[in-house]
């Protein structure tokens, strides 16, 4: 069967070198005017709800602009010397906006038995992020980038040198958004990059690609990876370490938290020992990414089309992430997930999640009933070896049985 080719939607993120942030809070202050003005209009216009992004815009569009054809609008935009795709860029984040209200609206409403107000659904002020279409950024690459800023009286060019990652040869850039990040700004660049195989889950196994099962545990080992055949065959195992050192580093960060709470409990601020906190969450995302990335290396390098996750019931892994605590091996499980399948869906690789009940209790090899000491398994027969090792074995066939069920 022929790969089915697709794409994924990547950011890049861009440090605006700029010594004058003066431009960015007017065009920023000016744009959220503009994105306010439309949806405190679309809160009012119901017969507008009900259409996709497109049509919504058109709508707005229609009462608010005059038409060449001499039509004058219904209600007419506040603000002067708008430039068409900078109020279009307002217009689809209102209805984002609107729209993300009243699916939040209509959820709780149905869980109330409809005794919701809907005049309450909607904030009053929106906060937005100026992204810029077509025709508001040019000469866009990985150093620089030319922008269209509104300076309070008139629109006008400004070049800035950028500071971020190469953009990758085989993508192509989408439109950016200004972003502020406390006294400083950045540029998200969404990205589309290739995707060279789309093809569901049954049409890989159909034609016989591997798969790579994952056990997540609670020790030096974040998560075990077996390689597995279409046959149920162990092709190639992994072990991604670190679980260990990453608790070590917690816990001397958790260590001068607590010493420094005798000395920062009085103090005014919102949230004492910020720093710290920081570096415990910059910690986590360096560990989640690096195991993530280490997955699909491992999977690439083995020709793997099907990464398999187990699937458990949401009241026993929040109890195993309580016991555990935050700052666990465990606990960083659920980022590590997260991580993967984008990771995953880039290089052609899909996820998918088995249900785990019972896969830990038996012997991969006899099928019989198996103890364990610490991580190491025994059975009746004379199997022994990685009681996780075995789980991610257990899982991996537990997939192609159902696979093969279904056919």
């Amino acid at each position: 069967m022929e790969k089915k080719k697709g794409y994924s939607i990547r950011t890049w993120k861009y440090t605006l070198l700029s010594s004058e942030n003066e431009f960015f809070y007017k065009t920023e202050d000016y744009f959220r005017d503009i994105v306010g003005f439309y949806f405190d209009l679309l809160s009012r216009r119901e017969e507008l709800w009900n259409l996709n992004m497109f049509q919504i815009q058109r709508g707005l569009e229609i009462l608010t602009v005059a038409g060449r054809d001499g039509r004058v609008p219904e209600v007419e935009l506040p603000y002067h010397n708008v430039p068409v795709y900078f109020r279009r860029a307002a217009i689809d984040k209102a209805a984002t906006a609107a729209k993300t209200c009243l699916a939040s609206y209509m959820e709780e409403d149905k869980a109330n038995a409809g005794k919701l107000d809907l005049q309450k659904v909607f904030p009053q002020k929106v906060d937005a992020t100026v992204t810029f279409y077509k025709g508001m950024y040019k000469d866009l690459t990985d150093k620089k980038v030319t922008l269209k800023l509104w300076d309070g009286e008139n629109w006008v060019w400004k070049k800035y040198p950028l500071k971020g990652r190469k953009l990758p040869s085989d993508g192509i850039s989408m439109s950016p958004n200004l972003v502020k990040y406390k006294h400083f700004y950045m540029l998200h660049v969404p990205v589309k990059l290739p995707v060279d195989d789309i093809r569901n889950a049954k049409s890989r196994m159909l034609k016989g690609d591997k798969i790579c099962s994952l056990q997540f545990t609670n020790t030096d080992v974040f998560t075990v990876c077996c390689v597995m055949d279409n046959a149920g065959k162990q092709q190639a195992v992994h072990f991604c370490r670190g679980g260990d050192m990453y608790r070590y580093q917690c816990n001397n960060i958790l260590k001068k938290i607590q010493c420094s709470e005798k000395f920062t409990k009085n103090d005014k601020e919102t949230q004492s020992n910020k720093k710290h906190y920081v570096h415990l969450r910059n910690l986590s995302e360096y560990y989640a990414h690096k195991v993530s990335r280490e997955v699909i290396d491992f999977c690439c390098n083995n020709k793997v089309k099907l990464i398999i996750l187990p699937e458990y019931e949401e009241e026993f892994s929040s109890l195993v992430q309580y016991r555990c605590g935050m700052y666990s091996p465990i606990y960083l499980s659920a980022r590590i997930r997260r991580y993967l399948k984008y990771k995953a869906w880039v290089q052609g690789i899909l996820i998918l999640e088995v249900g785990a009940q019972n896969t830990s209790d038996h012997c991969f090899y006899c099928g019989s009933d198996i103890k364990k000491k610490r991580d190491t398994y025994f059975c009746c027969n004379d199997h022994r070896g990685n009681r996780f090792l075995n789980s991610a074995r257990n899982l991996g066939q537990k997939c192609i049985d159902d696979f093969r069920c279904k056919q």
